[in-house]
């Protein structure tokens, strides 16, 4: 048998690098407040993504409509 097939899950070490986090306590826990302020803030990131391009949307199409109607 290889090392490699006898090593639990529990002892392999997080890097840093993959969490983005550098003050990582214990690689056992999980910081359920941090992923959700991640999940938080990547939605608030896709909401004004939508509301800026149905605004301009709009706005392109009343600007059109105001030329057309002269």
């Amino acid at each position: 048998m290889s090392y490699n097939n006898n090593r639990r899950a529990s002892d392999i070490e997080i890097s840093s690098q993959l969490t983005g986090d550098v003050n990582i306590d214990t690689p056992q826990k999980v910081n359920i407040s941090a992923l959700k302020l991640r999940i938080i803030k990547k939605e608030k990131k896709e909401t004004l993504k939508t509301r800026a391009f149905t605004l301009t949307f709009f706005l392109v199409l009343g600007a059109i409509g105001f030329f057309v109607s002269d």
